[in-house]
């Protein structure tokens, strides 16, 4: 018992200390420890009840920083959000009403457009989830809990970790999808950087359960 509440204190400790580093150092982690990462991917929630074999729902990919690869999806990426902010701006010139309610992604897209993401030009690597599509559609879902376990897991090693969520805008991007050799149409798909830290964060603002949870009866 008392080895399972260690492991319990560990676990919750992580999760509070999980937030966004956007800033690395130019040093390189272990690959083992970059493996252990994405090995917790590769044991996150898929959609089984599609009735696709995980080997073939769920590919992983790694790009390394100063390759030819790295470059090219960052320039892919670029290209997409500058795409995306020229619309976001035709959208709310039109239609001046959606402005409140759209205008903090439009800056976030312009800002982005305008320096690039820090993190593709910094983090030793660039892993991006991809899950074949099927039905029920849950692969935005498993995505999700592929990312968060590669987090968490990242956390707990020590490692920066940033979601590149602009990452996907890429799933109908040919260009993208070629470099990754994934035919157009079937997955989607999503990504994050990792690398060593700048610095650690300061510890997350604690919160109330009671300002979020309704007990229902």
């Amino acid at each position: 018992m008392k080895e399972h509440n260690n492991h319990e204190n560990s676990l919750a400790e992580v999760i509070r200390s999980r937030r966004s580093i956007r800033s690395f150092t130019t040093d390189t982690p272990p690959i083992d420890t970059v493996k252990e990462i994405i090995q917790s991917a590769i044991l996150a929630p898929y959609g089984g009840a599609t009735g696709i074999p995980l080997k073939e729902i769920r590919k992983i990919f790694v790009l390394s920083q100063k390759t030819e690869s790295m470059e090219k999806a960052r320039e892919l990426l670029l290209a997409q959000i500058r795409k995306g902010a020229r619309k976001m701006n035709i959208l709310l010139a039109l239609f001046p009403f959606l402005r409140k309610k759209m205008k903090p992604f439009s800056n976030r897209l312009n800002t982005l457009s305008k320096n690039g993401i820090s993190g593709l030009n910094e983090a030793a690597y660039y892993i991006i989830v991809a899950e074949k599509k099927g039905f029920p559609p849950i692969e935005k879902q498993s995505i999700a809990h592929a990312l968060q376990n590669m987090w968490l897991t990242a956390t707990s090693l020590g490692l920066a970790f940033q979601l590149i969520s602009a990452t996907g805008m890429m799933s109908k991007n040919k260009h993208f999808l070629t470099l990754l050799g994934l035919p157009g149409g079937e997955y989607e798909i999503d990504g994050c950087v990792i690398g060593m830290p700048q610095k650690h964060p300061e510890p997350r603002e604690a919160r109330n359960i009671d300002d979020f949870v309704t007990w229902v009866r």
